[in-house]
């Protein structure tokens, strides 16, 4: 199989990174998936970048205006790496979201377009770490190649604000309503793929949750 280049951005609060982000390494690795991770976003500004196949966010970084207490992550994306990241795209390079990156860039709007959808403070939440049933919606969808419903130990994220035509391909329920849980969307030429788990090292240990990470991650590089 083709050696795929993916980035890792890694790194915030609320979450063991290092660790997630180093078995995130392993679990794509298993599909030829070469991965590097770093926690200095001035990599966004620099012409490496443009090296990777596909730019995956494990993180969790935003200006923290809304929770002052973690003032000390607080983070506002640059001019220069908001264009860094744009250029990536326009090439026709993939990006990967997980869990948290939903809350990523809050003083750049049009990341939630780009993701296709983003957390909204006072308006978004997730459920309490426990077991949820996660629905596969497109089972003909490369990303959900094999995999069929399955349960999770993790945070269920819900009710985010939708900003674009999204594929859902899997969702589950909180308070008797259906959320979208993994999505895929299109920035140009660029296959932009999110998926709402993986809160710790347990999520990560689900088997059906690290072939989506795999799929998704060949499938943001157009592999398959």
């Amino acid at each position: 199989m083709l050696m795929i280049r993916n980035l890792i951005l890694s790194g915030g609060v609320a979450h063991d990174y290092a660790s997630t982000s180093k078995m995130l390494v392993k679990i794509l690795d298993e599909a030829s998936i070469e991965s590097e991770t770093v926690e200095d976003f001035k990599i966004l500004t620099e012409e490496r970048l443009q090296r990777f196949d596909v730019l995956t966010l494990n993180c969790v970084r935003w200006s923290c205006k809304q929770n002052p207490e973690w003032s000390d992550w607080a983070f506002e994306i640059s001019p220069e790496q908001i264009a860094g990241i744009l250029k990536f795209l326009r090439s026709g390079k993939g990006l990967v979201a997980i869990h948290a990156a939903s809350i990523n860039f809050d003083t750049w709007p049009e990341y939630g377009e780009i993701l296709g959808g983003h957390w909204t403070w006072g308006h978004s939440a997730h459920g309490p770490y426990q077991l949820y049933k996660i629905h596969v919606v497109d089972a003909s969808h490369p990303i959900m190649r094999s995999v069929t419903d399955f349960e999770i130990s993790d945070e269920l994220y819900h009710t985010l604000t939708i900003t674009g035509d999204i594929h859902v391909l899997a969702t589950s329920v909180w308070e008797e309503k259906v959320h979208a849980i993994a999505w895929t969307n299109a920035y140009g030429t660029a296959r932009i793929y999110y998926n709402a788990l993986g809160h710790d090292l347990k999520s990560f240990e689900c088997r059906p949750f690290q072939k989506l990470l795999r799929q998704g991650v060949l499938w943001a590089s157009m592999v398959i």
